[in-house]
């Protein structure tokens, strides 16, 4: 399976999905122009994982700040990694958040309550 990656700019985030490696990484700012463009190739790309995902999967997100647009979206990518769980498998997300980002922390708690995956947060300081 082909590895998705995207380096991060001042309006998208760094994305890192590479199932050989384990790695499953969200982090930085998105605010792309057209969200829906831009996270249509990474919603397809869990498609294909859950037809044959790792033994576990972990993904990290370290977002410091994401716009409606991209919540909506990001929201579908969660929709994704709950399918992977409601299937059997080993799921958890890790939700990184400045200690003195309020926004961030309340939008981790949120997702948590309305998917059904593991979520772990830990607190990190700038």
């Amino acid at each position: 399976m082909e590895t998705l990656k995207y380096k991060a700019t001042s309006q998208y985030p760094e994305i890192i999905l590479d199932k050989a490696n384990g790695l499953f990484e969200f982090s930085g700012n998105s605010l792309p122009e057209d969200a829906k463009a831009f996270y249509e190739p990474i919603l397809q790309w869990w498609d294909a994982y859950t037809v044959d995902p790792n033994p576990e999967t972990v993904i990290r997100f370290k977002m410091i700040y994401y716009n409606t647009p991209s919540s909506k979206l990001l929201f579908q990518v969660f929709k994704k990694i709950e399918k992977l769980s409601s299937l059997g498998h080993k799921v958890k997300v890790i939700w990184k958040y400045n200690d003195e980002d309020i926004d961030i922390k309340e939008a981790g708690f949120d997702l948590a309550e309305h998917v059904k995956v593991p979520f772990e947060f830990q607190v990190y300081k700038e």
